[in-house]
């Protein structure tokens, strides 16, 4: 005959000690409240647990730790536990819906990134980050999870395109939908708003989007060129340097001193915040070298572009792009990672030849020659760059002749 636990009592609970010779935990349950079961450890320490059946599955599940939690208090627990379970409902998922009752839209997108962290680049991690911070969390930061509906969504996404950005307005878009279904994974939400991305376009403007060809005139270069001038030192220096080196916006926002050999003129950009996750050595022009020289001082250490007495890189990305459009005039509809493009584009009409061309932007090899041709270029890497600084050079200085690009 199986053996009946007794009930257990506030005064068992309490001078309850684990054996001379215990190694592991031990369970004791409760005779007074089915499920309910007190794990005792050999340092003495006791927990209260659940064990439940929920749509035919056995579920364990603590209820937290004695004497922060007494013996009444878990068993109350396990009787509203229990209840829910016997409607299909376990434990985890009651907690989580009861989180979800005071989880603001900021405090899950932070449970988001943490959780997705350990699997994604530092610079993809900074781009959520800061997606949230300048388009969502104005908007959304303060509002309980729950509540979020189609129309919080199509307000968003269309405040991002309003500001000019079509195409970011597509990554908000984005971004907050993986946010939602992963709450409604984590039993956060029950569903997740129905707002499909062709919607967007129709009530929110979103871009339809296609592979971009844009890649700045001779004219618009020369125009970004000067007026960057105009601008203040960090965005100047920060256009300057995506004019120079080719190099994606963030690689050249988050630059740091420690990246930087100056005497060697190179910029070595680790692998852990390059796309391709393989460290990219960019040879500095002597153009480039001008920048950083006049921003080095002795001992420097962290971001090359600082920002204002934070201690944290230029974050002013955004307002450099829209001054830049002010400055360059025309359509105003060229992007920072346009800029890359068109060095890209530069370089082979000033005849560089494309495996140097896609070594300096740094585009990894296919195929066979991945494997076999090890061969590093830097010279021609750093001769290209230095022949597309001077060429930008002779466009700033009308002045002096200015031998235009082969079509």
């Amino acid at each position: 005959m199986p053996k009946i636990a007794k009930p257990l009592t506030d005064y068992v609970v309490k001078t309850l000690k684990p054996g001379r010779d215990q190694t592991g935990s031990k369970e004791i349950s409760d005779g007074g409240c089915r499920g309910l079961l007190l794990r005792l450890t050999a340092r003495g320490e006791k927990l209260w647990c659940l064990r439940v059946m929920v749509n035919g599955k056995r579920s364990f599940h603590p209820l937290g730790a004695y004497p922060a939690v007494s013996l009444t208090e878990a068993r109350e627990r396990v009787r509203v536990y229990a209840s829910e379970a016997r409607a299909g409902v376990s434990p985890a998922e009651m907690d989580a819906r009861q989180r979800a009752e005071s989880l603001t839209v900021a405090r899950a997108h932070a449970e988001y990134i943490e959780a997705l962290r350990p699997a994604l680049r530092a610079s993809t991690i900074n781009l959520k980050e800061s997606m949230f911070r300048d388009h969502v969390a104005p908007a959304l930061g303060k509002r309980i999870i729950g509540t979020v509906r189609k129309a919080d969504l199509i307000e968003v996404v269309a405040a991002v395109t309003a500001k000019g950005f079509p195409v970011q307005a597509n990554r908000v878009y984005s971004e907050l939908m993986a946010l939602l279904r992963w709450c409604e994974q984590k039993d956060y939400l029950d569903g997740v708003p129905s707002a499909r991305k062709k919607d967007m376009r129709k009530v929110a403007g979103t871009a339809q989007e296609q592979a971009r060809r844009r890649t700045l005139t001779e004219a618009e270069l020369t125009a970004a060129w000067i007026g960057t001038a105009d601008m203040g030192d960090l965005s100047r220096d920060y256009i300057r340097l995506l004019m120079l080196t080719g190099q994606r916006r963030d690689e050249v926002r988050l630059m740091d001193w420690s990246e930087v050999d100056l005497a060697a003129a190179l910029w070595t950009i680790p692998a852990v915040r390059y796309k391709t996750n393989i460290a990219q050595a960019v040879p500095l022009s002597s153009q480039a070298m001008t920048i950083l020289r006049a921003r080095w001082a002795e001992g420097a250490t962290g971001p090359v572009l600082l920002g204002r007495g934070d201690g944290k890189p230029f974050n002013g990305t955004l307002n450099a792009l829209r001054r830049l459009r002010v400055l360059v005039g025309g359509k105003g509809d060229f992007t920072l990672h346009d800029i890359r493009r068109t060095l890209r584009t530069g370089l082979a009409r000033l005849g560089v030849d494309e495996t140097t061309a896609e070594l300096v932007i740094g585009h990894v090899p296919q195929g066979i020659v991945k494997v076999y041709d090890q061969h590093d270029r830097m010279d021609e890497r750093r001769a290209a760059l230095q022949q597309w600084a001077d060429h930008l050079d002779r466009l700033a200085a009308p002045a002096t002749n200015v031998i235009p690009l082969r079509a």
